[in-house]
């Protein structure tokens, strides 16, 4: 019963967001890279650290693309050190960077 506890614990702490809605200018640690089929296509989505316990996941422009082997790389244990950082809109677009 503890394990099921944990388990509903952590799926409740994920908030699905847009990239548009995050804080302009914060960092947000990337914890996990994913790449997902959707009715757009491969795109690549990513789990985010919220800095209070909690993930957000967003997925990125279908223009960035991130290989499968660069994926898997990342995702293995130590290797998350990059940050998405959103910067605001250019027009009807995301401005995003990744330090």
């Amino acid at each position: 019963m503890e394990s099921l506890k944990k388990n509903l614990i952590a799926q409740s702490n994920v908030r699905f967001m847009s990239i548009g809605d995050l804080v302009v200018g914060r960092p947000y640690r990337i914890r996990i890279i994913n790449n997902q089929e959707t009715q757009y296509g491969r795109t690549a989505k990513c789990t985010l650290d919220d800095g209070e316990g909690g993930s957000i996941e967003v997925f990125l422009p279908c223009s960035i693309v991130i290989p499968d082997e660069d994926v898997t790389l990342y995702n293995l244990d130590g290797n998350q050190t990059l940050s998405l950082i959103f910067n605001g809109r250019r027009g009807r677009s995301f401005n995003i960077t990744f330090e």
